[in-house]
């Protein structure tokens, strides 16, 4: 059970820090896809920038194997990186969660629609159990590379890891003032302003803060061993309890250590949420006028179809947006590089095409009952 434990202490890290910086609120990311609220975009390049600075001074000072800081790199699958890029990106684009953010977001209560969050949860399930009866046909059509090396940028490159790793830290860094120096981020007042320590680690965390911690979670994960990504963390936990079930999978054929791991990752999410919740200073919005949850039909099914979409993509790309960009860029991985981007490309054009297209919300309304409801 040690395994489980660490791996859930990581989850619970990750998942208190998801809450904190609001990640968890439709509004922040639907914001950041169209623009117009880059805290989660600064919050995410300031983690990557942070993990690859550490990953970079263990390789540079050559602690990296005596610390356990040598990067697991994702292997390349070929054309799946481009395919599971645009499944999770429609998903994504339309729904404003990730896998890890799923979860996150039932622990710490957030959302106006009732039982949405926990629909896109069993949409994680039912992603799955796809990608374990999709797996086989995909290789075998030569789209999930039978072949699969850790091709990385660094050796395409023919330059030493140490060397990119740190100028790709710091290019992130940089990137993440600059976009705070020249876009817009939402602020969503508490309800009285915060006058002692413990009132701002309660109040909404700076992209800053949580950036670094996030980084410093990912550095972490690396050095007991285990790797921070929600994608794998949900095939672990589906897969043991298919297990415990007497139903194996075929993509989790036996329980390791490592399955542990990757599986309390997940599982830990919730309870770390959910303490954030606990602890945080409500919003002033919040604590004038409680605006009561709704039941809404469309909302349920439309939570449960795009995180059934959102995660088959990551299992066949090879990562979320925690797996497959954050813990995975610092490590110069080329599929990971093409998975994250093509994800992203796609979530930006769905979720602006919603916007300016289709009509089909509006993000000011958004934040406005995100403010209320922690959305």
């Amino acid at each position: 059970m040690v395994p489980f434990l660490r791996g859930a202490l990581f989850g619970a890290g990750f998942g208190f820090v998801l809450y904190q910086v609001g990640a968890t609120r439709y509004s922040r990311v639907m914001g950041m896809l169209t623009l117009r609220d880059t805290k989660v975009m600064k919050f995410a390049f300031t983690a990557i920038g942070v993990a690859s600075l550490g990953y970079g001074l263990a390789a540079a000072l050559g602690v990296a194997e005596r610390w356990s800081l040598v990067p697991r790199v994702m292997p390349f699958l070929g054309s799946a990186h481009v395919l599971g890029g645009v499944l999770f990106g429609a998903g994504m684009g339309v729904s404003g969660l990730c896998p890890g953010t799923c979860v996150a977001k039932v622990g710490g209560r957030g959302g106006e629609k009732k039982y949405a969050a926990p629909a896109a949860m069993l949409g994680l399930v039912a992603g799955v159990l796809l990608y374990a009866a999709l797996k086989d046909p995909l290789t075998a059509a030569g789209i999930i590379a039978a072949d699969q090396r850790p091709l990385t940028l660094h050796g395409a490159l023919g330059l030493p890891y140490a060397a990119v790793a740190l100028g790709w830290g710091a290019l992130f860094l940089v990137v993440a003032l600059l976009v705070d120096r020249l876009t817009q981020e939402r602020t969503y007042a508490p309800a009285r302003a915060p006058t002692t320590l413990l009132d701002h680690l309660r109040g909404e965390w700076s992209w800053a803060a949580s950036g670094t911690a996030a980084g410093l979670l990912v550095l972490g994960a690396t050095a007991d061993g285990g790797y921070l990504g929600f994608s794998g963390a949900i095939l672990a936990a589906v897969g043991a309890v298919a297990h415990v079930l007497g139903h194996p999978l075929e993509v989790v054929p036996r329980i390791t250590d490592d399955i542990l791991w990757r599986a309390a990752l997940i599982v830990g999410v919730f309870p770390g949420a959910w303490l954030a919740h606990l602890v945080a200073l409500p919003s002033r919005a919040a604590a004038e006028a409680h605006l009561p949850k709704v039941v809404d039909g469309r909302a349920i099914a439309t939570s449960f179809g795009a995180a059934t979409v959102m995660c088959l993509g990551a299992l066949v790309g090879g990562g979320c947006t925690t797996g497959a960009f954050i813990s995975a860029w610092p490590t110069l991985s080329i599929g990971s590089l093409a998975m994250a981007g093509t994800f992203f490309v796609v979530s930006m054009a769905t979720s602006n095409a919603r916007l300016l297209v289709l009509r089909s919300y509006d993000l000011r309304a958004a934040q406005a009952v995100g403010d209320r409801v922690y959305d």
